[in-house]
């Protein structure tokens, strides 16, 4: 017999991070939700110095505490060389993309490629040219972006 319980509970609480599920797929939720994606509300990151980047909240708080979270670049948007305090695990879920650890060679991959980036340390993030890029990544913390200034390799 199912465990109606266990069987409406969200990634997020299943795994214990206290992250807020989207709406509907709360336990005990009757009804749950889906989003095309041509109706994803995707929000500007930062106009300013990532023009094009955008993001949709999955679940989660990004500015409090773990998150999952989909961006989307532009064709040739280079993220510049940066850190986060939290570590975080990505997925290519569309176009060609980058992920680069600080010394070590690029790596490139299409759709269903993962990677897994430890906390604090320096990489950088490029969408190749030919079409644009989305990815999800998984937060295990607070999000935050800190830019820095390293010599290419």
């Amino acid at each position: 017999m199912l465990n109606r319980r266990a069987a409406t509970q969200s990634f997020a609480q299943d795994r214990g991070t206290g992250a807020t599920p989207a709406t509907g797929a709360k336990a005990g939720a009757t009804q749950g939700t889906f989003t095309t994606s041509d109706a994803i509300p995707w929000k500007p990151v930062d106009p300013k110095n990532h023009p094009g980047l955008e993001m949709f909240v999955v679940w989660g708080n990004q500015n409090e505490g773990p998150s999952f979270i989909l961006q989307k670049y532009p064709a040739g948007m280079d993220s510049g060389w940066h850190w986060h305090t939290a570590a975080y695990q990505g997925v290519v879920i569309h176009g060609k993309f980058t992920h680069t650890f600080k010394g070590a060679a690029p790596q490139t991959g299409g759709p269903g490629s993962v990677w897994s980036q430890p906390a604090r340390r320096f990489h950088h993030d490029k969408c190749e040219e030919g079409g644009e890029c989305v990815i999800a990544v998984y937060f295990n913390e607070k999000f935050d972006f800190n830019p820095v200034h390293i010599e290419e390799q």
